[in-house]
Parts: structure tokens; C-alpha cells; sequence
């Protein structure tokens, strides 16, 4: 198979470099077979390499290739949905469960980084949510009561503090989360696939699943130039969902997550945005996310299209808005520009799917990957021992008129810039 091109991302370029795992060229067999490389499929085979002695990775090029490898890094506890929206989600005890899960994602992801000293440039400062007008105002007031009513370390900042805080008087409101962070998220993939390799995982790269067959109790999947018989089965492909397994990819829609970074800024004007470093996610209608990495560049993104490339139209629209925002940053030389797809789900829930007996899939994230990605394979590795996981597993539902998903994603992006801009 033709090795799969990477993006000229920054993390591919600051990332210690990892050796390509081999393609699969023989017939195999083994007890547990995870579809992906990525932040799910890796973290359920470390949490399931205790019960399960022998695991296969298989992955259409090499870990973190995929978003996994290119989203922004930011380790957040916050979920999109205001809270009454979040308790239709999630009713009763469901609710609990999941507000407790997204805590427990982002430990998880800086516990596996000790764990495991994995080199990803791990900050863990707090991160910061962030929005203008009277609708972001009202979210993140609720939001910020509800989690100092938790207990957790959360803290609501008016005008003045997000200034000083951010670096731009552009916010209303921000909230402070003390337990979110940030790392280098192509690192942090290498990372977990460096662990699993010493917990005895094997990984094949550039092996593409093409087909899956069940045969008696067992299932077989077919590469261009191997075979995998597996007993268990785990899908974890998420924004590259194809039609390996029928139906699983009209589950989700994938959208494009593009990012842009500046040369290193000048210690003058690096100091005066984020000081701290937190990272930054907004709550609007086409929300913006951006931190400040060790080299002091600014890495900026937001959402972009149904497709993965970056033109030159929506790259200048990135920079412009970064500017707007940190007007101290005009003239400054951009380096790199790069996209990959994130999984979004139409009710914003992340998905824990059980495909048939012992077939898994976990994928959906909405933007927030680096936790729930980590902690959707602790789940499925629950799953796959019997064991009951927080995030309940569903059948798989297809999107209603999936097929016009490229309008209505363009709709809503259209329409969210257009409440921005009046905000």
C-alpha cells in the first residue's frame, strides 16, 4: 500500500518522531482487533492489554495521522449544550454520570501522560472558556455556578479579568477551569502508541481495513495484503469513518478542524497574550479555539468545511480573525496551515455503538477529542470485559438525511458566523 501523506502540520514538525509500524502482509489471528490509531483506538488497547492478552492495531497509515495528530491539543471538561439541553441529553442519573465522565476524561489524559512519561509539552494551568454577548453570557454564568456547585475549581470572569487573563478585550465573559490543560497532541498520540508497543500491542500502519466478514463466532478483516481473525472487534476511525462496517459512517459527520500558526513571536508580544498559557475555546456560533505553544507561537483554529483541505479563502478568514482578536500580532509571519476532520454527531453525544456481539465502535466526539477520545476507549475496553461502562453503549442510528449533510453543515456555519458577527 502507498504510505499515506502527512499533513505540514507544526505538531508533525515539533513531535519527537516515532518509526512507521510495518504493513500487514500474512494472515493472523488474534483475540482483540482495534480499526485505528488514534486517541481511542490506542487507549483502549492499553486499558484493555490487563485482560486480553493478545491485541492488534490496525491503521490506514500511521498513529496520530488522523485528527488525533492534528486537532489544537486543548484538554477541556466543558460539553457544548447548556445544562437543561445537557439533562435532555442525559436524563436522571445519566446526567451525573456523564458530568462526572468529562472530569474524569481529562484526568485521565494527564494521569496516561505520567503514567506513561510521555514527552507531549503537557500544561495543565487551567483552560478557559470564552464568549461575547448576552447568550454566551448567560451559558457561562450557569455553566460556572454549576460546577463551583460540584466543587470543582471553576471561577466566572468578567470583562476585565478575561482581558487581563487573555490578552484581547473582545470577551464579555470567561470561565476559568483549574483542571484543564493542554499538550501536543501529536505527542501525545505517539505517545500511547509508544506504551502500547511496550505493553506487547501489536500495530500494523498503512493497512487499510477494506472488508469485514464474520465467520461462526469469530470475524475476519481483510487488508490489500493480510488478513486479521479476531474474536473481538473495535471500531475507532471517528472522523474517518468509510463504509467498512454498514451504516457506521452516516452516524456522524465529519467536519473539517482547521488550524494556522505563527513564526515565534517576539517575548514583547508573546507576553501579552495568554501569559499564562492556557489554552482557549469560545462559546459562539463558529467557535474559535487558540493557544500559545512553548516556542511561543499562536496556534489558531476553528471549524471549516465538510472537506478536509484548507484554501486560501477560509485560511485568510483564520488569520484575519486572529488578528482582529490580538491586533498586537499584525505583520506577523504564519508558518504552517493544516486540517483534520472531527466527528460530530447530530445530538452532540459522544457514542459508545455495539455493532453486533462483541463488535464495538466509539467515535463522535464534537471537538473534544483529546479527553473523550482517551476515555471512549476506557469505556470500550469496560465493554469488551463485560463490565458495565459510564457512557451507556446504544445501537447504531444513522443521521436522518445523512446524504445532505454537506447543506446543512454549510447552513450552519453560515448562520453561526452571521449570529458572531452581530454579536
Amino acid at each position: 500500500m502507498q504510505k499515506t501523506q502527512w499533513p505540514d502540520s507544526l505538531w508533525r514538525s515539533t513531535a519527537e518522531p516515532l518509526c512507521d509500524f510495518p504493513e500487514l502482509h500474512e494472515d493472523i489471528e488474534t483475540d482483540l482487533l482495534i480499526i485505528g490509531a488514534g486517541y481511542t483506538g490506542l487507549s483502549t488497547a492499553l486499558h484493555a492489554a490487563d485482560a486480553i492478552e493478545q491485541i492488534v492495531i490496525l491503521d490506514q497509515a500511521q498513529p496520530g495521522w488522523g485528527c488525533s495528530g492534528r486537532n489544537g491539543g486543548q484538554v477541556h471538561c466543558q460539553w457544548k449544550p447548556d445544562l437543561a439541553a445537557l439533562k435532555r441529553l442525559y436524563p436522571g442519573s445519566q446526567f451525573d454520570a456523564f458530568i462526572k465522565t468529562l472530569g474524569d476524561a481529562v484526568e485521565l489524559v494527564f494521569d496516561l501522560v505520567d503514567q506513561h512519561h510521555i514527552d507531549c509539552q503537557a500544561q495543565r494551568a487551567g483552560s478557559i472558556i470564552a464568549g461575547k454577548g448576552g447568550k454566551a453570557v448567560r451559558y457561562l454564568t450557569e455553566w460556572s455556578k454549576f460546577w463551583a456547585e460540584t466543587g470543582a475549581d471553576v471561577r466566572l470572569l468578567d470583562k476585565h479579568a478575561s482581558t487581563e487573563l487573555i490578552g484581547t478585550a473582545h470577551y464579555d465573559r470567561s470561565m476559568f477551569d483549574h483542571r484543564g490543560g493542554s499538550v501536543q497532541p501529536l505527542a501525545y498520540c505517539r505517545g500511547l502508541a509508544r506504551a502500547c508497543h511496550e505493553q506487547g500491542v501489536t500495530i500494523h500502519g498503512n493497512s487499510r481495513a477494506v472488508k469485514v466478514s464474520q465467520n461462526g463466532n469469530s470475524w475476519q478483516v481483510f487488508t490489500d495484503h493480510g488478513s486479521v481473525k479476531c474474536k473481538r472487534l473495535v471500531l475507532a476511525t471517528n472522523g474517518y469513518t468509510d463504509d467498512l462496517w454498514p451504516g457506521l459512517a452516516q452516524t456522524i459527520v465529519p467536519v473539517a478542524s482547521m488550524l494556522t500558526a505563527t513564526s515565534p513571536l517576539p517575548e514583547s508580544v508573546a507576553s501579552t497574550l495568554l501569559p499564562h498559557r492556557q489554552p482557549v475555546g469560545e462559546y459562539a456560533g463558529v467557535p474559535a479555539y487558540y493557544r500559545v505553544d512553548e516556542a511561543n507561537r499562536l496556534v489558531f483554529g476553528w471549524r471549516g468545511t465538510v472537506s478536509g483541505e484548507i484554501g486560501s479563502l477560509n485560511t485568510a478568514h483564520l488569520r484575519s480573525r486572529a488578528v482582529r482578536l490580538f491586533p498586537q500580532i499584525v505583520g506577523t509571519e504564519w508558518e504552517y496551515d493544516w486540517a483534520g476532520y472531527v466527528g460530530i454527531t447530530s445530538h452532540q453525544r459522544p457514542m459508545l455503538l455495539r455493532l453486533a456481539d462483541n463488535v464495538y465502535a466509539g467515535l463522535g466526539y464534537n471537538g473534544r477529542g483529546v479527553p473523550m477520545a482517551t476515555m471512549m476507549g476506557k469505556q470500550l475496553a469496560l465493554s469488551l470485559a463485560g463490565r458495565v461502562p459510564t457512557i451507556s453503549a446504544e445501537s447504531l442510528r444513522a443521521i436522518p438525511l445523512h446524504s445532505f449533510r454537506h447543506i446543512g453543515v454549510s447552513a450552519r456555519i453560515m448562520s453561526g458566523h452571521l449570529r458572531d458577527c452581530l454579536n
